[in-house]
């Protein structure tokens, strides 16, 4: 049960986290989730980071295609509120295009907010229809610590502790891989250390990695070797924001009014803390 109730919560991960990508062939497809209506005006899914980290959302109007294929600005403006103070902070916005011609709109910001308080996400139309999610920030995240780590081995120890549940831990490694001609293109590699995350009764957490074998198998068998050219340690926590998995189906999962904090619209968008930690300084790649 602990591996299905994993894979629940790594499934709900990839939907809100925009650490979140829709894979997308480049096909237009005339699915259509939800009818367009005054009950729902926006799809709205992904998180704001109390660290400023890892906030990012996904916006999208609903009725429209599952894939949208125009990369024109809707109008959609979306605004996240501090709730005790009534401040307003508009976020930037960023068209993300997914093979062929599939784009998506993505509103983010870098700025450190407030632990433990309430905010409000907010996305209006241009004739001012309107979402809304309430969002409960959860308490500060630690900077975790790198105690050892052996760039040969491609192994670690890292430390740390936090008062809310840690939701997501993983490693990110950018590497290439070297054949008889040369290097190959730079990718990214992440990799989920959730099942092997040690945490105690006071909140400190311990996590040992060892990677290398799971490296060296995303390459093919003409690679002679690869090159790392950085690594990096990603944390999340969050508290009464995360939704809980336990007893839902998959299909019960991507019901749009079943696991949602979105009022006039669908979706989820969680509070969180996240920290992501330089485990040794990106190189050029070769």
């Amino acid at each position: 049960m602990k591996n299905l109730n994993q894979y629940r919560y790594s499934k709900l991960m990839f939907i809100i986290i925009g650490i979140t990508i829709i894979n997308s062939s480049g096909c237009e497809t005339a699915f259509e989730p939800l009818q367009e209506s005054d009950q729902h005006i926006f799809s709205m899914y992904g998180a704001v980071d109390l660290h400023g980290e890892f906030t990012k959302v996904r916006v999208m109007p609903v009725g429209k295609k599952l894939i949208p294929t125009d990369p024109e600005p809707n109008g959609t403006e979306v605004t996240l509120i501090r709730n005790d103070t009534g401040e307003e902070m508009i976020l930037r916005d960023s068209l993300a295009r997914f093979g062929g011609n599939a784009y998506v709109w993505n509103y983010f910001t870098g700025e450190t907010l407030h632990a433990n308080e309430k905010y409000t996400l907010l996305a209006s139309t241009p004739d001012e229809k309107q979402s809304t999610a309430s969002i409960n920030l959860p308490s500060a995240l630690p900077v975790p610590e790198v105690e050892d780590y052996s760039t040969a081995l491609e192994e670690g120890t890292f430390t740390g502790s936090s008062i809310e549940p840690v939701v997501s831990i993983q490693t990110r490694y950018y590497v290439q891989g070297i054949n008889e001609f040369g290097c190959d293109p730079e990718r990214e590699l992440v990799f989920s250390h959730l099942d092997n995350l040690v945490v105690y009764a006071n909140g400190e957490y311990r996590l040992e990695v060892r990677n290398r074998s799971a490296i060296g198998s995303t390459f093919p068998p003409s690679a002679t070797g690869f090159v790392v050219n950085g690594r990096e340690l990603l944390v999340i926590a969050s508290g009464e924001d995360w939704p809980d998995p336990s007893g839902l189906s998959e299909e019960e999962m991507t019901l749009p009014d079943l696991i949602t904090n979105v009022e006039n619209g669908t979706g989820l968008v969680a509070g969180i803390a996240g920290r992501r930690v330089e485990i040794t300084p990106r190189k050029e790649p070769c």
